[in-house]
């Protein structure tokens, strides 16, 4: 709603130190108070949408890490014995689903950054000095939505194509009757497959029409990324040329946008100064990060209720109160 104007250096400042402390903390209280917090003030954003979008390409990655990190790290003091000699341990499960939660907070806070601040308020905080790495930086933080917002159309018209709604008849005619290769089917894989590697277990694979299915889904996944991806570069391309040709960092840039500092401005600067502080401090105490290697010091009998705890709950509040607040005058 924008009722509440903050200065983008201050946005830029606020969520690069919330993504410092999403790597910096480990301890399972404070992650998960993170991760909580983030939710709600992406959900006061409207951007649950989205939420959906990431939570489906996080889920399997989360779960792969989760999978993958006990069975290639076997440090730690803890042992799980699965089968005979072959074991995980407590500690590389605990850092793998750690580590996914990690990579999940960092993701929503880009998410919720990318709500707040525009690419145009990017560029007027680093064009002037930095119009190259401005424009590197405000192209990485629209790629990954602007992919997943393409993705979504490209999935839609493969599904009305599946349907029944072709729209390469025309390429299709060009082609002499040639097979067209977005039209997948289990059969035609099961023929295209090499008969010089015809052996046991490829005819298994075959004769198993859920693992023929998995391939087939795989390869539809992997065309629409394909599409996706050529589609951004190419345009990408055009954007590049485009620039080129208009002068972009001929001279020293001017901007039609202009911010000043605010109260509200210098009020948010202070209150970050002031809790960033006190959780330094309590991360040079040890208070919220834990040792997993090569034993885990955790208990979850030890609640975390202290100063540096609160610090960080404060920390995280202000964008919260600002969207509820501007919701509120809003209805009013």
């Amino acid at each position: 709603m924008e009722l509440t104007s903050i200065h983008p250096a201050v946005y830029l400042l606020y969520y690069f130190i919330m993504v410092l402390f999403a790597f910096i903390f480990s301890d399972p209280y404070f992650v998960v108070t993170f991760l909580v917090l983030i939710l709600v003030l992406i959900s006061l954003q409207g951007i649950s949408s989205e939420l959906k979008n990431i939570m489906k390409l996080f889920i399997p990655l989360s779960i792969l890490i989760m999978i993958l990190n006990p069975l290639l790290n076997r440090t730690g003091a803890h042992k799980i014995y699965l089968w005979s000699n072959f074991f995980i341990t407590y500690e590389a499960i605990a850092y793998g689903i750690l580590m996914s939660l990690a990579l999940l907070i960092v993701i929503l806070v880009f998410s919720s950054y990318n709500r707040s601040v525009n690419y145009q308020e990017m560029l007027y905080i680093f064009s002037k000095k930095l119009p190259i790495i401005s424009m590197i930086i405000v192209m990485a933080l629209r790629f990954i939505p602007l992919i997943n917002s393409r993705a979504i159309e490209v999935q839609k018209l493969n599904n009305l194509k599946v349907n029944g709604i072709d729209f390469d008849d025309e390429e299709s005619d060009e082609t002499d009757g040639s097979v067209d290769s977005k039209k997948l089917d289990v059969d035609e894989f099961n023929s295209n497959i090499n008969t010089d590697y015809n052996s046991k277990f490829v005819d298994k694979l075959k004769s198993n029409k859920r693992i023929a299915a998995i391939i087939k889904e795989a390869k539809t996944l992997g065309k629409i990324m394909g599409i996706t991806v050529s589609w951004s570069l190419e345009e990408s391309m055009f954007t590049a040329k485009s620039m080129k040709a208009r002068g972009y960092n001929a001279t020293e840039r001017t901007s039609y946008l202009s911010y000043k500092f605010g109260n509200a401005d210098y009020a948010l600067i202070m209150l970050i100064a002031i809790t960033v502080g006190i959780i330094i401090v309590g991360l040079l105490k040890g208070v919220g990060m834990i040792n997993i290697y090569p034993s885990i010091d955790f208990s979850f009998s030890n609640l975390p209720f202290n100063i540096y705890y609160l610090a960080f709950i404060v920390f995280l509040l202000p964008l919260i109160y600002l969207e509820i607040k501007e919701r509120v005058l809003w209805r009013n």
